[in-house]
């Protein structure tokens, strides 16, 4: 009998092992790896105490709040009033509308935003961070993740229902997923496309962007590599096509509009005619010098084109698809605003989109001028520490200086420090403190554009030639509190239901409120379109004026809101008295500091 101590080792029985293939380690490091980067925008929320919503600046995104609330009332009492002049264009931004109202129907108003603002944020860093990861390392792909992530622009894009929100997460997006290095290209161009389509269809202006995108992707791909790009185009167009069918399906169940794009021409037919483009576009450059924040744009841009200019035909055509794609629609930006007649910089809801590819030409330059430290294994972390520590450092300063004075110190020791780097790196050459130069120089860089940023626009007085706009809030939105902003947003979707759906179609509803709250009730206000169906006289009597409009409108409601209980509601009813009012029901909406005072009324001589 042969034992087995007898056996050659090579064939002697051997204890049973655990083997884990290489598929399956690599599929647990791509898992846990996702699973970390989904986690970044949470982290971030709590890391630099990030504003979740800015205080309403504008009556324009509550008209898109009620539409996710409740679209059909909408349509079904305004459709006829609000077609001719295209007053019916929030409800066909199907972008932003189809997955918002999905969002609340499964979270409500206020959760259903976090989530909706939460996936966004996760369209925008997820490709960023796969682009700059191949493109640098994982600390490249955290770097990027974390400029996003502390960027005020987009984070104020994002606190509020106008369709910026969305449009600046597609658009960084979709630039990211056409600039990824792969050999299964097919995939990322699907995403890309599907992506600039929502943006469009979130928000028209957004054309601009994607178009730049997309013929810059197209020239780099005829100029660098033809193989397969009519394929590519193809699975874009039937991409493109797919998603608009999809979101006119959406539309149609979710909303009550199938037909999305006949409104959205209308409505681009109807802002480009002069009178439209004298209310809302500046006929003077007098506003640029007051807003310094747009100085970010034309910085980033110059120093990526240098950069281009020093690297040549050695960058990646990576890097190229992200500059010159934000340097292309920087300029197209930048010649509607002052040779065209659209509002691209001077109104910051349009503005935002620039920074989709503007922070993403950031992240390229911090991967190009850091590349030494990036290779370095003791080194690679340095640069998104920096970007963290920047953040933190403004969300620190903001507990003992102002805004105003954190940018004016911070760029003033940011310029110091730019000398400083080049003095340090001409006296001392060597290897380890060119690298601590260069990490000074990245500072220096990072904290620039974040303090432009942040710098509260200069107030002026009237300039001639040019027309009012909101301030942007930037400054708050690291560090900042959103509490009584989410309570004002609380209050304004519940709105609705106060109200109740219409009972018949046409059934119009105007409101009336005293003026002197117009700052306070000016999200709420925007439920039923504002201005445009709103008596603004003197809360409690009717002047003649008012009665004509009532009598021009026909109201079948009347919607009496107040932020104080004592207001003259009881007054109203008997100014209305010529319309047969009837109170049909009041109340008390209330959430946190916010509180509204409700009555509504019957008007007998026009309702059925």
């Amino acid at each position: 009998m042969i034992r087995t101590t007898d056996l050659p080792e090579s064939v002697a029985p051997q204890t049973p092992a655990i083997v884990v293939s290489p598929g399956n380690s690599r599929a647990t490091r791509v898992i846990a790896e996702a699973l970390a980067v989904a986690m970044l925008p949470l982290l971030a929320y709590f890391l630099f105490r990030l504003r979740l919503m800015p205080f309403p600046d504008l009556n324009d995104p509550a008209m898109h709040t009620t539409f996710i609330v409740d679209p059909r009332d909408i349509f079904e009492r305004y459709s006829d009033l609000f077609t001719p002049t295209a007053r019916l264009r929030e409800g066909a931004r199907v972008g932003l509308l189809v997955p918002a109202r999905i969002s609340y129907l499964l979270f409500g108003s206020v959760g259903g935003f976090v989530v909706f603002r939460y996936i966004l944020a996760l369209i925008a860093v997820g490709p960023a961070y796969v682009l700059m990861r191949r493109l640098g390392g994982v600390a490249a792909g955290v770097t990027t993740a974390t400029v996003v992530l502390t960027c005020p622009v987009i984070l104020t894009a994002w606190g509020t229902d106008y369709p910026d929100s969305a449009s600046v997460s597609y658009l960084m997006g979709g630039l990211a997923c056409l600039a990824v290095p792969s050999v299964r290209r097919t995939g990322w161009i699907a995403a890309a496309a599907a992506l600039l389509t929502l943006s469009v269809w979130a928000f028209a202006t957004s054309a601009v962007f994607a178009v730049a995108f997309a013929a810059v992707y197209l020239a780099l791909r005829v100029w660098r590599e033809r193989a397969h790009l009519v394929r590519d185009a193809a699975v874009a167009a039937c991409v493109s096509v797919a998603t608009t069918l999809v979101l006119a399906v959406g539309s149609g169940l979710l909303l009550g509009q199938l037909d999305f794009i006949t409104p959205t021409v209308n409505s681009i037919r109807f802002l480009a005619t002069p009178s439209q483009e004298a209310l809302w576009h500046s006929s003077s450059w007098a506003w640029a010098p007051y807003d310094i924040y747009l100085l970010v744009l034309p910085l980033i841009a110059l120093v990526w084109l240098a950069a281009a200019a020093r690297l040549r035909r050695s960058l990646p055509t990576s890097h190229l698809m992200v500059g010159m794609g934000f340097t292309v629609a920087l300029i197209a930006t930048a010649a509607l605003q002052f040779i065209g007649q659209v509002q691209m910089l001077e109104e910051h809801y349009f503005s935002s989109l620039s920074w989709a590819g503007a922070m993403l030409t950031f992240s390229v330059l911090l991967t190009i001028i850091g590349q030494p430290l990036f290779a370095h294994p003791r080194w690679r972390w340095s640069i998104p520490i920096v970007v963290v520590a920047v953040a933190l450092a403004y969300v620190v300063g903001t507990q003992v200086f102002s805004a105003r004075s954190i940018s004016r110190i911070g760029m003033a020791a940011a310029s110091v420090l730019v000398i400083a780097v080049v003095v340090l790196t001409l006296r001392a050459p060597a290897l380890r403190t060119k690298r601590l130069a260069l990490l000074g120089l990245l500072i220096s860089f990072d904290a620039l554009q974040l303090l432009i940023t942040v710098t509260p626009v200069t107030l002026h007085g009237p300039l001639a030639g040019v027309v009012t706009s909101p301030v942007p809030q930037y400054s708050g939105a690291l560090g900042g509190s959103d509490a009584g902003a989410v309570d004002i947003y609380q209050v304004t979707t519940e709105i609705p239901g106060f109200v109740g759906p219409a009972s018949y179609p046409r059934e119009r509803l105007m409101m009336w409120w005293p003026p002197s709250e117009g700052r306070e009730l000016i999200e709420p206000i925007g439920m039923f379109h504002a201005y445009f169906n709103s008596v603004i006289g003197r809360f409690g009597s009717l002047s003649p004026s008012d009665v004509d409009l009532i009598e021009q409108r026909r109201p079948a409601q009347f919607l009496l809101m107040s932020t104080n209980g004592n207001a003259d509601f009881a007054g109203c009813v008997v100014a209305l008295a010529p319309f047969q009012p009837q109170v049909v029901r009041t109340g008390t909406l209330s959430s946190g500091s916010f509180t509204l005072h409700l009555w509504l009324v019957q008007l007998n001589r026009y309702s059925h």
